[in-house]
């Protein structure tokens, strides 16, 4: 599982700006996101998705399935819904991990930039037929099983990153090691 980072700029004044900017430093930072693996790109407004060549080629040639992208905003994707649209398809058919980071909010995804490609990934939902996603997230019942929310769980991902075992990180975070075994083969979005 590799992470990526795709940051869309408007001009080439921008683009040299990017890795300067703390948003960048600290997507590095967190997602252990190597040099070759960012893609800055200069993208005009008017131009659609299609024409977005990096994004394409990191997406077909670089990216596997189970990687994940990591970008600042969805409107990086498109400039329009159907752009947008095209892209998280595209996404899906590679089973690529799509994560909104927010300096604000930190690690966690903005819940209306993402809700339809949340609900998508969680529910198993065909993609096809989605027509209107706020209504049916209403309309969902409780879910299942265990409640989501360990505070344990963004440790135990960011040490299983690290190349440490089961056993290793239940010693280091002091818990069990079935807490350890029930988030081993969670990822960013599940």
């Amino acid at each position: 599982m590799k992470f990526f980072a795709y940051f869309a700029c408007v001009d080439s004044a921008g683009a040299k700006g990017v890795r300067e900017h703390t948003v960048f430093q600290e997507i590095c930072d967190f997602f252990h996101v190597d040099s070759e693996n960012i893609v800055i790109e200069i993208v005009d407004i008017k131009r659609p998705f299609s024409e977005q060549r990096l994004l394409k080629e990191l997406i077909n040639t670089k990216m596997n399935r189970g990687d994940t992208i990591v970008i600042t905003d969805l409107s990086c994707l498109g400039r329009n819904v159907e752009d947008i649209e095209e892209a998280l398809f595209l996404f899906f058919r590679k089973e690529i991990n799509v994560y909104c980071y927010h300096p604000r909010t930190r690690i966690e995804p903005a819940i209306e930039c993402c809700m339809s490609f949340l609900i998508t990934v969680q529910k198993k939902v065909d993609i096809h037929n989605l027509k209107s996603t706020r209504s049916r997230y209403r309309t969902m019942k409780k879910a299942l099983g265990r409640k989501k929310g360990s505070k344990h769980e963004l440790g135990i991902l960011k040490l299983k990153l690290k190349g440490h075992t089961q056993i290793q990180t239940a010693k280091i975070l002091g818990i069990s090691i079935s807490t350890v075994k029930r988030h081993w083969k969670n990822t960013f979005i599940t």
